[in-house]
């Protein structure tokens, strides 16, 4: 019997409203080259980027291991999917409805299945309660709940938020009726099992917020109290659909105003997310019941470039702010706090002060980091008072120390430096040991025949190479694209890969030298401004000499250095791996004359 198969319409309606661009980036960090974009392939570990995407054509492919394909092919590998899954998915994501459902389910597995069984199940329950609470007299008391908290119908559809009746089997019969598997369905955190084997519901008699994952499938709930049951929240376990540490609350709501606005507003509670996005705030999420990780600090760090932390304003939020911020400190972000009155979360500051007011607060009120620390540990002391001045810095100091970045550690000691007139030194010497290594790129051992090359300064000569390149890039327009034209991305050292992308970024084809002078120092400086552990490699290289002559000529011997590293590691490479793999004496002996001539070939250039 012949399986049914996805129309051809439905197949491409889907793929034409899924911009590869936006899919891709939410699991790689895409940088712009030329028509494409490129980044670290997901599919295999790499140091340099040879992942490329195709706006264009709507395809990926790694020049290192090869994968490629389309926006269904990514979902499929990244997500473990078969290929109906794959268009349910991403028919969910494009809010396209799909007349009866994607035939093909004869094509899954036993486990696929059982996922496919569970998303089917939560989009039904998601569905039902939101009927209840917005249509029946049963939702009355929920709806009266959300709507005395300030909450507009707009905002509750929006959410797709939902009340289960209080009564003990209302999920389960629901569930049972439209045939799915009970045992399935308690796997799935939906309803739950008695140890005397009955079934009954998980979140009845509360105010239900539907939990999505990033493509806007929902895969688990969040159930408040609104009368004095405990616990106040139930929430769901870690199932095969729904991990905590990786979700946020209100992120495929936030995802388009959080790529356009370039930020996001981070807030402890479900409601406090509704609240601020009815405020006009829409680049809104909260993590889930649990501390914030760095899953979810990484899928911010891929779609934003600010975040602003706005926890409750008691002790605890501002305890957990200080614990966040450390966590976002470790990626390229820049973090804010705003810091609200004390006892006071965002929820009660809209509705006790309005819109407007809301507004203003965050346009005028953001805080640094360091200004964050320097407030709250004020908070209950005289600084007047010699021991608790000393005992402020030295709080202050500890909070600096945990900091992983040794620039932004030392900008916060120049300033703490500064307001209380300390030297530095005095300060460094009383802070504690940070007790952690700084992130530095990874660095490959060096093929022998490239150390012997090296130069006195025992700095390798592909890095030296590097930075004289990079130096005559910052020289004018003409060589930014003669360089990217014939090395592209193809640096060794990461932090040059990165400098080089920004230049290659900015300078355009038509770009003349008195645009690039105009242009390119201020783009480098905020560039530097946003990745401080970039500035002290770009000071050095701006600050280097320039070489008297800087003809294609010296950039091709520059490239050629670069080029021939690269080369160099490859053979040694291959040479461990023909010990290893190679099935006979005869076998290896011609691979080794093979490579052989690759060396001296490279020696003759």
């Amino acid at each position: 019997m012949e399986l049914p198969r996805i129309p051809d319409e439905v197949i491409a309606e889907v793929k034409q409203a899924t911009d590869i661009v936006d899919l891709i980036s939410e699991r790689v960090e895409l940088k712009k080259q030329g028509h494409r974009l490129v980044g670290l392939c997901p599919f295999h570990s790499e140091n340099s980027p040879s992942f490329s995407v195709s706006p264009e054509k709507g395809m990926y492919h790694c020049f290192g291991c090869g994968a490629g394909g389309n926006v269904f092919t990514f979902v499929m590998e990244t997500e473990g999917l078969s290929f109906p899954e794959t268009v349910e998915r991403l028919a969910t994501r494009a809010n396209i409805t799909v007349e009866g459902g994607v035939p093909g389910d004869e094509e899954l597995s036993h486990d696929q299945q059982i996922r496919k069984q569970m998303r089917d199940a939560h989009r039904v329950v998601a569905e039902l309660y939101h009927e209840v609470l917005m249509k029946t007299e049963a939702g009355d008391v929920g709806l009266t709940y959300l709507t005395n908290r300030g909450l507009h119908e707009e905002t509750i559809a929006a959410y797709k938020i939902g009340y289960a009746p209080d009564q003990r089997r209302f999920t389960v019969d629901s569930l049972e009726r439209r045939g799915f598997d009970l045992e399935v369905m308690v796997e799935a955190g939906l309803i739950s099992k008695s140890r005397a084997g009955e079934y009954f519901d998980r979140f009845e008699g509360r105010v239900v917020f539907p939990i999505a994952d990033r493509d806007g499938t929902i895969v688990g709930f969040s159930g408040r109290s609104i009368d004095e049951r405990n616990p106040k929240y139930v929430n769901t376990s870690d199932t095969p659909l729904f991990n905590k540490s990786e979700l946020l609350f209100g992120f495929p709501q936030a995802r388009a105003t959080m790529r356009k606005q370039k930020r996001v507003f981070l807030v402890e509670g479900n409601v406090d997310v509704l609240q601020v996005a009815q405020a006009g705030t829409k680049e809104v999420v909260a993590s889930l019941g649990t501390a914030f990780s760095s899953g979810h600090a990484r899928a911010l760090a891929r779609m934003v470039d600010e975040v602003i932390v706005c926890y409750d304003g008691d002790h605890a939020g501002q305890e957990a702010t200080l614990k966040v911020v450390r966590l976002l400190e470790t990626y390229p972000l820049d973090v804010q706090v705003l810091l609200l009155p004390e006892k006071t979360d965002p929820d009660d500051y809209i509705r006790t002060n309005g819109t407007e007011q809301w507004q203003r607060f965050v346009d005028s009120e953001r805080l640094s980091v360091l200004d964050f620390m320097n407030r709250t540990l004020r908070r209950g002391k005289n600084l007047n008072r010699e021991g608790e001045r000393i005992r402020f810095i030295e709080s202050m100091l500890e909070e600096i120390s945990k900091s992983d970045n040794s620039i932004r550690r030392d900008l916060y000691v120049k300033k703490l430096a500064d307001e209380f007139e300390i030297p530095v030194n005095t300060l460094l010497s009383r802070m504690p040991a940070t007790g952690k290594k700084e992130q530095v790129p990874e660095r490959v051992a060096e093929p022998e025949p490239v150390r012997r090359r090296a130069s006195k300064a025992a700095e390798p000569r592909y890095l030296k190479a590097e930075k004289l390149l990079l130096r005559a890039l910052l020289s004018g327009p003409d060589r930014v694209r003669y360089v990217r034209d014939r090395l592209g991305l193809a640096y060794q050292d990461e932090v040059h890969r990165m400098l080089a992308t920004a230049l290659y970024e900015v300078v355009s084809e038509e770009m003349t030298l008195e645009e690039f002078e105009q242009v390119v120092p201020a783009f480098m400086e905020r560039r530097c401004n946003e990745r401080p552990d970039y500035a002290t490699r770009y000071a050095e290289v701006r600050l280097m000499a320039a070489p008297d002559e800087l003809s294609e000529e010296v950039l091709d011997e520059y490239i050629k250095v670069i080029n021939s590293y690269e080369e160099q590691r490859q053979i040694e490479r291959a040479k461990r791996d023909i010990a290893q793999d190679a099935e006979s004496i005869v076998d290896q002996a011609s691979k080794l004359q093979e490579l052989i001539n690759r060396s001296r070939r490279l020696r003759e250039r």
